[in-house]
């Protein structure tokens, strides 16, 4: 199996809320900095890739963010624009087919082609060429929340059994064998070992297998408190006595951080074994950064670890 990394197609999901778009950016600046041209991909997306890599804000233009690494902010307009670009080949053309009442009533009669006009561009960027050779090695697409990820990776099926063949449903059964291809397409899950992101992850990579024929290749548990007081440690055993006896002044103030840092890594311990047992992946976990704002040398940080963690020795 080639590893994750290495894949031309690499999708991060997850709840809202998790650091999918953090993950996203740190597996893109692992491939780019492997050597792999890499396109770090989102749609109508509050960007934060730009605040990542000390660069402007990305909109729907390929910017560059360091070397090996480009990312665009797409919409659903400008992916259909693309699109039918890509078929009609001439601006003249695409104007009088597309840009017409009667065709755009068409096309917001098929559900889901926005969300199909999003997913067909990542894909027609995995096929990109140039000059005979790909444009892109790696596609890292930071997908939208669960459900909305789950409705767009099933709109190629839906499109293929209901639309009459042609272009459309002939690039619908593209993207099918492109998703469901293990050499070539991975999956990133992404959760906090808290209650209801669990839950989703558990519930998302079930029904990715169950509806899709897609397996989750990676679990990337985020935002993960320190364990500094170990079970049965000195450090715990002098904690505890703080608590119990009390403390003054800034003694008391440190104590209570401490107590929470405490009960906040023990709940995500109870998380991690449930997710454990719920999904048979092995965990790849990400610290929480005590800082106020992320910026590129924690993307280095978490890229890193990401690399040693996804791919073999």
């Amino acid at each position: 199996m080639i590893p994750i990394l290495q894949r031309r197609l690499i999708l991060v999901v997850g709840k809202g809320g998790v650091g999918r778009s953090t993950v996203a950016a740190s597996i893109a600046a692992a491939t780019a900095r492997a050597g792999r041209r890499t396109l770090l991909f989102e749609a109508s997306a509050n960007d934060r890739f730009g605040q990542f890599f000390d660069r402007p804000e990305v909109g729907p233009k390929i910017t560059k963010l360091r070397d090996n690494l480009f990312a665009v902010n797409t919409t659903p307009d400008d992916a259909l624009e693309e699109y039918g670009m890509m078929i009609l080949r001439f601006k003249r053309v695409y104007k009088l087919v597309f840009e017409n009442r009667i065709t755009e009533s068409f096309l917001k009669a098929i559900p889901g082609i926005e969300e199909y006009a999003v997913l067909g561009k990542a894909w027609y960027h995995t096929k990109e060429t140039k000059s005979g050779s790909p444009v892109w090695d790696t596609v890292v697409f930071d997908m939208a929340a669960s459900g909305h990820s789950l409705s767009m990776l099933r709109i190629p099926w839906a499109i293929a059994e209901a639309v009459p063949d042609g272009p459309l449903t002939r690039d619908a059964r593209d993207v099918q064998k492109l998703l469901v291809d293990p050499e070539r397409t991975g999956v990133v899950m992404v959760t906090l070992a808290e209650d209801m992101p669990s839950n989703e992850a558990i519930e998302l990579t079930a029904k990715l297998k169950e509806h899709l024929a897609v397996d989750v290749d990676s679990l990337v548990v985020n935002q993960l408190y320190p364990d500094l007081f170990p079970e049965g440690s000195p450090q715990e055993q002098v904690l505890s006595s703080l608590a119990r006896d009390g403390a003054d002044g800034e003694l008391a103030s440190i104590t209570q951080a401490a107590t929470l840092c405490e009960s906040r890594r023990r709940l995500n311990e109870e998380h991690l074994d449930r997710l454990r047992s719920a999904i048979a992946l092995p965990q790849v976990h990400l610290p929480r950064l005590f800082v106020p704002m992320l910026g590129a040398a924690e993307i280095d940080e978490f890229s890193r670890q990401l690399s040693q963690e996804l791919l073999p020795d």
